[in-house]
């Protein structure tokens, strides 16, 4: 039987975004690491903007017309760094593209699924102190996601 999922457990890694773009492309070998352990949680949510086309008063059909930012939260375990945001070549200001890697055990040995988060502008850093580990939540607002899907480009 299958695990019931809790929280999204595991690593959020991160790259400096080159450029401005929806893109997850980069400069050759950006900074980039691991920020850690998701164990407390993680939220997002696609942004998809969606207009109804109606016939003659009765819905006929949807229509995508466009997509929001995405903002997204996470809270793992601190590793005793969490690195300031720094700007890529031609970027705006300081964004990431981060990656989750979610643990997947019940499908198989080392298993997971991956979402990527793209451009992500850091909105805010709370650190924490706990008895059972120090906890960072870090929540920021991305341009575009990715995922989940069955493999990574960081993990």
């Amino acid at each position: 039987m299958s695990e019931v999922r809790v929280f999204s457990e595991g690593t959020l890694r991160w790259v400096q975004a080159s450029g401005s773009g929806r893109t997850w492309a980069t400069a050759s070998a950006p900074p980039s690491g691991i920020f850690g352990y998701v164990q407390e949680g993680a939220t997002y949510a696609s942004g998809q903007q969606i207009a109804t086309i109606m016939d003659r008063g009765v819905p006929d059909h949807h229509k995508g017309i466009g997509k929001d930012a995405i903002t997204v939260l996470f809270t793992l375990l601190s590793t005793g760094y969490l690195p300031a945001p720094s700007s890529g070549s031609g970027a705006s200001m300081p964004m990431w593209h981060l990656e989750l890697r979610e643990s997947k055990p019940e499908v198989g040995s080392g298993s997971a699924v991956y979402t990527q988060f793209h451009g992500v502008a850091v909105q805010s850093v709370t650190m924490t102190e706990n008895a059972n580990g120090n906890s960072w939540q870090v929540q920021g607002i991305a341009l575009g996601m990715n995922g989940p899907t069955a493999s990574g480009y960081l993990g």
